[in-house]
């Protein structure tokens, strides 16, 4: 604001002096500050430019190598978390299923010794018949089924997910699901 003597004061120096009003800030400023104000926005200007440069930079590098962006990374992980749950799982299966089928081949090797044990008595004994040779038949025939059936153990998929979906969901609301 200028004073009575025409003057105003600097709002750096604080001396009534010949100064000049800036337009952007309209602060007044003497002859002498002026260009310390300009050089201060020269400044910000510079690191306006170089904010713009990094911008450009980090959009150029994505541009060429989309597979860096954070989302793809994030899809990345949830994929190698998926993977290592379903690895885990089947490890946990694999453990259990070998006494299982332990037990099972052992409950069939001691049917298939009685039937061995008939089958040699039968032919010491030289005492058999159509009905012995059938019913030995029958019984060498379940057991094979019973060797390639497991009557107690089987695999089930349970269909509630365990592996938490992800989908791309653009700003529009709509969400893009593929899986």
């Amino acid at each position: 604001m200028a004073t009575p003597t025409g003057k105003a004061r600097c709002i750096i120096c604080r001396k009534e002096r010949s100064a000049v009003r800036c337009e952007g800030c309209s602060q007044m400023f003497c002859y002498n500050h002026l260009p310390i104000h300009h050089q201060e926005l020269s400044k910000q200007l510079d690191e306006i430019e170089q904010n713009r440069d990094f911008l450009r930079q980090t959009l150029t590098q994505q541009t060429n190598h989309p597979q860096q962006h954070s989302l793809i990374k994030q899809i990345d992980q949830w994929e190698k978390d998926s993977i290592k749950k379903i690895q885990q799982t089947a490890e946990e299966c694999r453990q259990l299923l070998p006494h299982h089928i332990t037990k099972h081949i052992t409950q069939i090797e001691g049917n298939l010794a009685k039937l061995t044990d008939q089958l040699k008595h039968i032919r010491q004994e030289n005492d058999f018949n159509e009905i012995d040779l059938s019913h030995l038949k029958e019984k060498l025939t379940q057991l094979s089924e019973e060797l390639h059936q497991q009557p107690n153990v089987s695999i089930q998929q349970n269909f509630t997910s365990f592996i938490n979906k992800i989908s791309v969901v653009v700003s529009s609301g709509k969400s893009v699901n593929y899986i």
